[in-house]
């Protein structure tokens, strides 16, 4: 794939500034470590333009026509570049009463062809930049770091047929930050996210009742709790980042860990099986829906469960006394309750 255009832009927007930086001919090998890199990445969601009459989707179309013409092109790069630091000042505007500031970083733009394809892709990329002393003339200089890790948000646009009405687009964000994919890029996603939570807990509650409830009741609950947990305490999900906090460290009770991995491994299969993105926020309304689950305990009396449990172990206990009999403690905080079935 052949390297068309490539640009930096620091975006400053504590001092409302747009610098631009020079690209050496060794950039080219850093953008294309970031295309194979942002393509093997599975935490990207599909979205698409509003309109081709946006504004950033518009420049980049501009710039697929007319990227003989190097003046043109550098003024569509420098709009785009002027829009994000517009759109993060409202961003950091509107969450600075939070005590949180948006990433401040450096926008890459690149542009590619495919001559096999005859395919443009265009990349937009947020990477972390920093101050830093150079040790060889010990002078105050910025840049930006070659680990992928610190590559903050994202997009490719696939450009196969310039007078389409609709275009497709990739998006990687580590965090929340609607102002990119929505007030910056102005996509609409494909999915939305109350299909996308609906799904996942769905896939997630099927596969643990199918592989795990029957044959290890105990780590069923456990595990259906925490995962209930994640989607209640978190606006935003990163599919691969829940799996690895709720289950890849989980000692399992009474399943065999062989098992166990086998579960673990469906799970991880879920998102492409049931065709749900791997991060979306939480639809909480989804969540209180799907959550309750109701016990049987002996005749006349049933468990029910209805949001997260802190501290479940603690909570809920089964016991068997010395006679052989089986009882369900729980621990209660309502006063009321506890006189109602207080025996003295």
């Amino acid at each position: 794939m052949e390297i068309v255009i490539q640009t930096i832009r620091i975006i400053d927007y504590e001092n409302n500034a747009v610098y631009i930086r020079d690209t050496p001919e060794t950039f080219s090998d850093y953008v294309r470590q970031l295309i194979t890199y942002i393509n093997g990445n599975t935490s990207i969601r599909e979205y698409h333009t509003r309109s081709t009459n946006t504004e950033v989707i518009s420049c980049i179309l501009d710039i697929v026509k007319n990227q003989i013409d190097t003046d043109f092109v550098t003024s569509k790069i420098d709009f785009i570049a002027n829009r994000l630091l517009l759109k993060e000042r409202e961003a950091q505007n509107s969450v600075a009463h939070m005590n949180t500031n948006v990433q401040k970083g450096s926008l890459i733009q690149a542009l590619m062809y495919d001559e096999e394809k005859d395919e443009h892709t265009y990349l937009l990329a947020k990477v972390e930049h920093t101050d830093f002393v150079d040790d060889e003339d010990f002078s105050f200089k910025s840049g930006f770091s070659k680990d992928m890790k610190k590559l903050w948000k994202s997009c490719i646009f696939k450009i196969d047929d310039i007078n389409a009405t609709d275009f497709s687009a990739k998006v990687y964000s580590n965090t929340v930050a609607k102002y990119w994919y929505d007030n910056f890029l102005e996509l609409d996603q494909v999915v939305s996210d109350e299909v996308n939570t609906d799904k996942a807990f769905r896939a997630i509650d099927s596969t643990l009742n199918r592989s795990v409830k029957n044959i290890a009741p105990r780590d069923h609950t456990l595990i259906r709790n925490a995962m209930i947990a994640y989607f209640k305490s978190n606006d935003y999900i990163d599919y691969d980042t829940m799996i690895q906090n709720t289950l890849e460290n989980y000692h399992p009770v009474e399943l065999e860990q062989e098992k166990m991995d086998k579960v673990l491994e469906k799970i991880r299969e879920l998102p492409d099986k049931h065709k749900f993105d791997k991060q979306f926020n939480t639809v909480s309304s989804v969540i209180n829906a799907r959550i309750k689950k109701v016990y049987d305990v002996c005749r006349g009396v049933q468990l029910r469960i209805t949001d997260a449990i802190d501290d479940f172990d603690d909570t809920i206990k089964a016991y068997r006394d010395t006679d052989g009999n089986r009882y369900i403690k729980i621990k209660t905080d309502n006063d009321l309750t506890f006189k109602r079935f207080l025996n003295q």
